[in-house]
């Protein structure tokens, strides 16, 4: 196996990882795809490999007081017992299954992301046709007391 292939895609989810996005999201389809490992070790090592990541992104995260402790429990208990439940599954599919399943996780994502952009986009925009409107508004309202 190259190490500077691996090396490669382990500085890529660390920076994911260090903004808080998730390395294992690029982390496993780049394992998969330019290291030929397979799905189901690659998620073994990413999840191997999230620890050191977490950890040091927590403490940024804490020293900068963006941690909101009242959240963390009632995400962190029914996150840790459904991914107990979902490994033991995981463990006895097929690499193929779990691929295309990861697959079609990631282009629903990006899709999601990709309209709630969109939207977001759409409604500074219109948001800015009703400023623009409303002075145009204003302006002729002055005008015509002018007159």
């Amino acid at each position: 196996m190259n190490t500077l292939v691996l090396i490669t895609i382990g500085f890529a989810g660390g920076v994911l990882g260090g903004m808080g996005l998730g390395g294992g999201t690029l982390l496993i389809p780049l394992m998969t795809m330019f290291a030929h490992i397979p799905q189901k070790t690659a998620a073994a090592i990413n999840l191997m490999g999230f620890v050191p990541m977490a950890a040091a992104a927590l403490v940024v995260h804490a020293k900068n007081g963006l941690l909101q402790k009242d959240a963390i429990a009632p995400i962190a208990l029914p996150a840790g017992a459904v991914c107990a439940l979902f490994s033991l599954l995981a463990c006895g599919s097929d690499d193929r299954a779990l691929s295309r399943a990861f697959g079609i996780f990631l282009a629903v994502l990006g899709i999601f992301m990709l309209l709630k952009e969109a939207l977001s986009s759409l409604k500074a925009k219109a948001t800015l046709v009703l400023l623009a409107a409303m002075r145009r508004d204003l302006v002729a309202a002055a005008r015509q007391k002018m007159i």
